[in-house]
């Protein structure tokens, strides 16, 4: 059986490493706008 190449192992971590970078973002970002939403609305 063969073994994946190293370009194969680091193609996946930099999707995995963008994809968690973007949910993080994501995340910040909405709870950047409950947070504002919620000083208005208290």
């Amino acid at each position: 059986m063969l073994s994946p190449s190293p370009l194969d192992y680091l193609a996946a971590f930099a999707l995995a490493f963008i994809g968690g970078a973007l949910v993080a973002a994501c995340h910040c970002k909405y709870v950047g706008k409950i947070r504002k939403e919620g000083v208005t609305h208290a």
